[in-house]
């Protein structure tokens, strides 16, 4: 439980609270400790952009990038291995104490071969093989290679963060990966105890592209929706996963199994507008079984002045947000399409510049 009240309300409503960062400076100087016991922090995710942030603005990897004698890209595995094997570490604790639910730290495999459902396997596999830590999470975006991907490592045995959703058919298709995964993995030899899964929807990015579009719109009707649609798309999101979690055939024989669900978890939840209360992706958004992946920054607000209170979802009214920017000419699932794209592009984009940092380092 942790020690700070707002953080220890959040956790008693069912929220588990990752940190959406990693770095070799905050877990050696003892901050992310610090984070686990004062803050209740959880786990960890991490993706290329953070890396990028951890390598570019740090020596703390310079000798170690000197003494490689491989690839640039074999050299950033071999970095980002080793710091998911320490976080992995760091969080055994938790992981054990919470029966495997908690203490996840997860790596991203290369975003440039997201549209490769072989090539993804093969990554995952490796790096699963080489973290040996039964608390890591490989992540996959949810593409139509991804879902294969992510049907084949859960079968295996291989926990996995699906990331990258945007859409509710995005989300359907990834609760489907992992249970087709799990009965997979049920009908063969899988230690079926530590196997885990999240959903990672995100959040903010869809008001911040769905805003821009009202601004342009600038009727009443349109202004009056800002800042609804990505709470709105999130609720129906969870509405979803109470039915598939407590009814869907599959499920009940997994459940039997001791299987854990596939856990809804709200990504990128920084606000981008400053006129949004900080806090407000994370107290919109607050029900059991979920997780809030949040940066440093958005877990200090919280932790200050955070509510933490259950959210009373109201379906209806989260419905009729998504169907009145349909009639404005906002169709939610192509701004879904677009921003789990420029996502992609995102992380490419920082893949490869990491690529392109520890090449000038060598």
């Amino acid at each position: 439980m942790a020690v700070n009240e707002n953080m220890a309300r959040l956790e008693s409503n069912g929220v588990s609270v990752w940190l959406d960062s990693l770095s070799r400076d905050l877990m050696g100087s003892g901050k992310l400790q610090s984070l686990i016991d004062e803050e209740g922090v959880c786990g960890v995710t991490t993706n290329p952009s953070i890396f990028y942030k951890a390598i570019h603005g740090s020596s703390l990897y310079d000798e170690e990038i000197k003494a490689a004698g491989s690839s640039a890209s074999a050299v950033l595995y071999s970095l980002m291995i080793k710091d998911v094997r320490s976080a992995c570490d760091i969080f055994r604790p938790t992981a054990e104490k919470s029966g495997w639910v908690n203490g996840r730290v997860s790596l991203e495999v290369d975003p440039n071969i997201s549209n490769d459902a072989e090539a993804m396997i093969d990554a995952a596999q490796k790096v699963w093989e080489k973290i040996e830590r039964k608390n890591a999470m490989v992540k996959i975006p949810a593409t139509p290679a991804g879902f294969e991907a992510t049907r084949f490592c859960i079968g295996h045995g291989i926990s996995v963060n699906m990331t990258l959703l945007f859409s509710l058919p995005h989300y359907q298709a990834a609760a489907n990966a992992f249970l087709d995964g799990a009965m997979d993995a049920l009908h063969s030899d899988v230690d079926l105890r530590p196997l885990g899964g999240v959903a990672s929807l995100f959040i903010s990015r869809i008001d911040t592209k769905v805003d821009s579009m009202l601004d342009k719109i600038g009727t009443p009707e349109a202004l009056a929706l800002k800042g609804k649609a990505a709470v709105a798309n999130a609720s129906l999101a969870y509405g979803m996963f109470e039915k598939i979690f407590s009814s869907d055939p599959r499920w009940m024989e997994l459940e039997r199994a001791g299987v854990h669900p596939q856990r809804l978890l709200w990504a990128s939840t920084s606000v981008k507008n400053p006129a949004y209360p900080d806090c407000k992706y994370v107290d919109s958004l607050v029900a059991p079984k979920t997780v809030n992946t949040m940066p440093l920054a958005t877990l200090e607000a919280e932790a200050d002045h955070g509510k933490g209170l259950p959210s009373d979802f109201d379906f209806d009214e989260s419905r009729r947000v998504i169907e009145s920017l349909a009639a404005l000419g906002i169709d939610i699932e192509k701004v879904s399409e677009d921003l789990q794209k420029d996502g992609i592009a995102q992380f490419v984009d920082s893949w490869n510049s990491l690529v392109g940092e520890i090449e000038k380092k060598m």
